[in-house]
């Protein structure tokens, strides 16, 4: 008989209590322990485009009235409800009482109670413990809906096949395209789309078929689109598309009825060196609470809202705009909400304008930037080394840079562009050169673009495209190419592309420059465009490179062809900067026939240059024949021509004249560099000096590699060739080619040395050659006669060169001795002031200004050799 005590049955029941308990809890969250403390971060949602730039970018978040805080648990049953008033940040604190898993809900809402942004999270959160839990958040979808209402006429002669909208963002980018349910013969159609919030230009895509003929109409979908901004939560609507159509242009038509009037545009503005664009407009007074809207078109056909007004102009700083790729500038009124269809102006009828720097005929300085100022230490020279040393122009008295090729190229000088609406990475941003152009204008120097289309290079995507997809191509015609056989033809170079195909093609100057064709009347229109691009960067003239070769098939071939295109090209430039723009071709020829065959553009001299090179102490008529053929053709204003002895293709000529010419005598050299150098200086037209012609920087170009290197090698600044500044990309291709010769391989000059006496640092003072350049140069800067008074040769002597200037009532006389032995006298004519002056005999070496009295008598002046007089009569 089993036998139970009494506490062995107590025992067992508290057993059985504890099961039932441990059962419980493990089944019911009711029993976890331990809350949980919670701390939310509500990240509010990114920026979006609003049409009312006036708030920024948070003009949706400026809605939001209160944000609420919604918890459910895993039953998704609300256990904890919050709200917040809206701040700059957004948090909630509180606790929990269990642990588990939980979704959390965020809501921006406004004060009608509409939702603007929202988000949620889930998470599993255990007993006890702390979190703190970002949420993300976005805006809430809004709505649009588009009427569009067809003519019963129109729908008598057509069935409506297809009916689209289409919602583009600012980048044109198809954000939404949805299909109307089409109702048969229904003369009003809708549609309702969900949108995420911004702004959107809303067009209609129609697609008509004619009863009687079967022909289908279509629109341009761009035709007509319509700016409407959808915000989160709402229903925007756009009621006014009609269709009909047009007897008087013969097929159907779509527009939009807008609510308010347009304004009408009356002019625009933009300055390059402010970078501001002014446009105004005309509204009627008796219409109150108008604003406008104003906006750019670009060449994408992007539209982007720019400025919000109540005025009738808008003057805006364009930060951050590439104005050269806009399109159109356009306006919209809104009245009382209601828009009105945006008026356009097209960017061609914008006024430029630039500082006005006068055309003072000064002197123009050759600059090549890669050798010029380095900014950043990667020994190549750059814009903002030019814009460094803007001081160092103006003290040289030059009012004109005109800038060896700054487009993106294949080679070191930029003579075969890669890309003509880009620079030379080497040379810094394209901010880096707005900006150094913007001060060069400030500073009164005109900056001059070279323009090279007579060619590109051989990895132009232009040319690459051309020889992969030959006839197919769109710039097959761009070059002159053939797939026949041009072997042994002269200046005909060929590439075999992908597919095998052997492409012939025309390139005068080399194989890696292909020639681009001028009969082709999409090439001019390219150059247009290079042009128009380039004058809104904020150039203020164009050299042209090699137009002598615009056509022909060789060297002298078809000059009155190339003379043609390259007027037309002039032409254009003048159109768009005005008649005192700068423009002048590089005809390499010494012939003057040839020369003046391209006016009215104004060419480089090479007859003077070959003249006076050939002829450094003189010769009878040397300026009969090399400038007074420039009277001879029309020219616009008094620059007529552009004079020149440097060059970057030539020797330098103060090496000419040391080696060669005076076989090593340094100081015979040097006396007859500034003199010739000081009747170009005299000249009428705008003279030209290659950079480092003012400190006598010498370079000798050579018969085989590195070829033209040697005459464009670095400036030097210091005597140590060694300052911070110091351009020294010519080092590494020297020591790659193993040249050792004039030390190159160490300071990266071939023809210069440390501490030899040619440097700006060492020619501060004294009677160097610096300063003499200085001195002349200014001397046409200060005496306007010098620099663009009228010409009047009065002696052309081997021993004396006698030029009259006379401007108004100012008048110069120049006497220059450039013989070595003899003398020569001239009368003075009373009234005359002895100004400047130079000796450069055996036994003198002085140069300087004077102050004397005037004249009161005619005066014969014996000028001997190697000697400069000035006079100034006013």
């Amino acid at each position: 008989m089993l036998r139970i005590n009494k506490l062995d049955l107590l025992s067992f029941g508290v057993l059985i209590v504890l099961i039932i308990v441990l059962s419980l809890s493990a089944c019911s969250p009711l029993k976890t322990a331990g809350k949980i403390q919670i701390s939310i971060n509500v990240n509010i949602p990114k920026s979006v485009e609003t049409k009312d730039i006036k708030h920024g970018l948070n003009a949706y978040i400026d809605e939001v009235s209160s944000v609420e805080l919604i918890v459910y648990d895993s039953a998704n049953t609300e256990v904890l409800k919050q709200s917040v008033n809206k701040n700059k940040d957004i948090s909630f604190s509180f606790e929990l009482p269990r642990g588990g898993t939980y979704k959390f809900v965020v809501n921006g809402k406004r004060n009608d109670n509409s939702l603007v942004f929202t988000g949620e999270k889930t998470q599993t959160l255990q007993p006890g413990q702390s979190y703190t839990i970002s949420i993300d958040t976005k805006f809430v979808n809004g709505y649009l809906a588009v009427f569009v209402d067809l003519d019963d006429e129109l729908l008598v002669m057509y069935d409506v096949q297809e009916l689209r909208a289409l919602l583009k963002d600012s980048s044109g980018n198809v954000i939404k395209d949805e299909n109307f349910q089409i109702t048969p013969q229904a003369t009003r159609l809708s549609i309702s789309i969900d949108c995420y919030p911004r702004v959107y230009s809303v067009g209609i895509s129609a697609r008509l078929k004619n009863k009687a003929t079967s022909e289908e109409w279509s629109n341009n979908l761009d035709e007509i689109a319509v700016s409407v901004e959808i915000k989160p939560g709402l229903k925007s609507v756009l009621d006014g598309f009609r269709i009909f159509f047009d007897p008087a242009e013969g097929h159907p038509q779509i527009t939009y009825k807008f609510g308010a009037l347009a304004p009408t545009i009356t002019g625009a503005i933009y300055n390059v060196d402010t970078n501001e664009l002014t446009i105004n407009w005309s509204y009627p007074s008796s219409i109150a609470n108008a604003k406008f809207y104003v906006y750019f078109l670009d060449k994408n056909n992007n539209l982007s809202l720019w400025d919000i007004t109540t005025s009738h102009s808008s003057t805006q700083e364009l930060l951050g705009v590439d104005f050269w790729n806009v399109q159109k500038i356009g306006v919209r009124a809104v009245v009382n909400g209601k828009e009105s269809k945006i008026e356009y102006i097209d960017k061609s009828n914008v006024n430029i304008t630039s500082i006005n720097v006068p055309l003072t005929s000064s002197t123009m300085y050759t600059l090549f930037i890669r050798s010029f100022y380095d900014s950043n230490g990667d020994g190549i020279g750059d814009f903002k080394g030019v814009s460094q040393k803007i001081n160092y122009l103006k003290s040289l008295g030059v009012d004109t840079v005109w800038f060896l090729p700054f487009n993106k190229a294949k080679s070191y000088h930029g003579y075969d562009v890669e890309d003509y609406y880009d620079v030379e990475p080497d040379y810094g941003s394209f901010l880096d050169l707005e900006n150094m152009i913007k001060e060069l204008n400030q500073n009164g120097i005109r900056v001059v673009m070279d323009l090279v289309v007579n060619h590109t290079s051989d990895t132009h995507p232009w040319f690459l495209d051309a020889v992969e997809n030959t006839t197919n191509s769109k710039y097959w015609n761009y070059y002159i190419m053939t797939l026949e056989n041009r072997d042994g033809w002269n200046h005909w170079h060929w590439k075999i592309n992908s597919k095998g195909q052997k492409v012939y093609y025309f390139g005068l100057f080399d194989l890696s420059m292909p020639d681009l064709n001028f009969d082709n009347p999409a090439v001019m229109e390219e150059i247009k465009r290079i042009i128009d691009f380039w004058i809104t960067v904020g150039v203020d003239g164009f050299r042209l490179d090699a137009p002598k070769h615009y056509k022909g098939w060789d060297w002298n071939d078809d000059i009155p062809g190339s003379a043609y295109y390259a007027k037309q090209i002039e032409n254009y430039i003048r159109s768009k900067l005005g008649s005192d723009a700068i423009v002048v071709g590089e005809v390499y020829d010494g012939d003057p026939s040839v020369l003046s065959q391209f006016a009215p553009m104004p060419a480089l001299n090479f007859t003077f240059m070959y003249g006076i090179t050939a002829n450094h102490e003189g010769k009878d008529n040397l300026l009969v024949e090399t400038i007074s053929w420039v009277n001879g053709a029309t020219y616009y204003l008094n620059v007529n021509h552009f004079p020149f002895i440097d060059n970057h293709d030539l020797n330098r000529w103060i090496s000419v004249l040391i080696d060669q010419k005076y076989s090593g005598d340094t100081q015979a050299g040097i006396r007859q560099y500034l003199l010739t150098n000081a009747l170009l200086l005299s000249l009428n037209g705008m003279p030209v000096i290659y950079y480092g012609d003012e400190i006598g920087l010498r370079g000798w170009k050579w018969n085989g590699d590195p070829w033209d290197l040697p005459v464009r090698e670095p400036m030097q600044w210091y005597a140590n060739q060694q300052g911070a500044e110091q351009t020294w990309w010519t080092k590494p291709i020297y020591q790659q080619k193993n040249i050792t010769f004039g030390n190159a391989n160490v300071d990266g000059a071939m023809y210069d040395d440390p501490n030899d006496g040619v440097s700006v640092e060492e020619e501060q003072t004294g009677y160097s050659i610096l300063n003499f350049f200085k001195q002349f140069i200014n001397l046409r800067a200060s005496y306007p006669a010098l620099a663009k008074g009228s010409l009047t040769i009065e002696r052309d002597w081997k021993n004396l060169y006698v030029i009259k200037r006379v401007y108004g009532t100012q008048q110069v006389l120049v006497l220059i001795n450039l013989d070595a032995t003899y003398s020569n006298n001239y009368t003075v004519p009373a009234g005359y002031k002895w100004v400047w002056y130079a000796f450069f005999n055996d036994t003198a070496f002085e140069f300087g200004a004077k102050n004397e009295s005037p004249l009161q008598n005619d005066t014969n002046w014996t000028v001997n050799p190697r000697q400069i007089y000035v006079f100034v009569k006013n």
